[in-house]
């Protein structure tokens, strides 16, 4: 029997984004979960699903806690050269670098914006007087700053980083790298690549969400319909009613349209010391990028004097895009707080 009108369009108008959204918070769910979820048929989701996996590139991954990992806080650095280096030097001097996560080239204030994880503070000021020494010809300028707090996404960690943490027994690498790689691998396909026996993965896997190295499965979009994809670094000065600046960033960024296969605001990230917030957006068009990106950013820190710089992001040099689709349930829980935080500091 055909499907009603009304499933008919559910199925082309909803489901799609309803899925990414799902998939976002939890990559391994099963489809026949995904079909009792929204009440669609096991094939109809496999269908949707296969559809924009291709279409959209869809990467399933993990999001890990570089902390439980054994490393200290990434570092999140621009770079502005003054000539321009091969792209393909760059590419190649970043894939063979374990510690650069994700690199992303780009054209405006900053040229490049890496992130970088797995050196102490000593290993660090060597390993960015050879990067400045090794791109001398170009007169890089860098700006580093530490990333303190993710408030909406995250930058992906490679597997390369991956093997080089101490804190991993041979066995839980052989889990956390393909999982990492596709994280919606089926158990029996991990069973079979890491030559461990089920009730050895399963418990592995447990205990690695266990030590919170795994925070959870996901999928990132690596070639969003947003063809505008932009990011900003932000330099404030804190006033007294910063809680109040941040509630009504809040509150003005989180509108979305439902049928959007990512968000305006993909990753926001606070940070201490260039600058003291990162932004990466991907937007409709100019348009778009004009409302919600660097005029927004200036008119509504205002009261901090903030100092904006903005690089349209034009390839991927290592790393994964960090594009996806949720439901900002995070900020809503923020503006919540923040609400309930400004209410006690008024009545003290």
């Amino acid at each position: 029997m055909p499907a009603s009108k009304k499933t008919q369009e559910f199925v082309a108008e909803e489901l799609p984004y309803m899925l990414l959204r799902y998939l976002y918070k939890d990559a391994r769910a099963p489809l026949k979960t995904l079909g009792r979820e929204f009440k669609i048929s096991y094939h109809t989701i496999s269908e949707v699903l296969k559809e924009y996996e291709e279409k959209y590139n869809i990467a399933y991954t993990l999001r890990l806690n570089e902390r439980a990992l054994g490393f200290a806080s990434g570092r999140i650095i621009t770079i502005k050269f003054a000539k321009m280096p091969d792209i393909g030097l760059l590419k190649e001097r970043f894939k063979k670098d374990i510690f650069v996560q994700d690199a992303y080239l780009g054209s405006g204030d900053f040229d490049l914006l890496l992130y970088v994880v797995g050196l102490t503070e000593i290993d660090f000021d060597g390993w960015q007087v050879k990067l400045r020494m090794d791109l001398s010809d170009y007169g890089p300028i860098l700006k580093v700053s530490t990333q303190t707090e993710y408030t909406c996404g995250f930058f992906s960690l490679r597997n390369e980083l991956i093997k080089d943490s101490e804190v991993l027994s041979d066995n839980e690498k052989k889990v956390l790298l393909l999982l990492n790689e596709n994280s919606r691998m089926k158990l029996k396909d991990l069973i079979e690549a890491s030559k461990l026996n089920q009730m050895r993965v399963i418990y592995l896997i447990k205990k690695l969400k266990e030590r919170g190295i795994i925070e959870g499965y996901t999928a990132l979009v690596q070639n969003p319909d947003k063809r505008l994809l932009v990011a900003y670094t932000i330099t404030v000065v804190f006033v007294k009613e910063h809680r109040k600046i941040l509630l009504r960033f809040l509150e003005t960024i989180i509108g979305e349209d439902l049928h959007e296969v990512t968000n305006d605001y993909s990753l926001m990230s606070n940070a201490n010391g260039s600058y003291d917030g990162v932004f990466l957006c991907a937007f409709a068009d100019g348009e778009v990028e004009a409302k919600k990106g660097a005029g927004i950013l200036n008119t509504l820190w205002a009261a901090e004097n903030p100092k904006v710089e903005k690089s349209i992001l034009t390839s991927l040099l290592v790393g994964k895009w960090p594009f996806h689709l949720e439901g900002y349930e995070n900020q809503l829980k923020d503006i919540t707080e923040i609400k309930r935080e400004l209410h006690l500091s008024e009545h003290v």
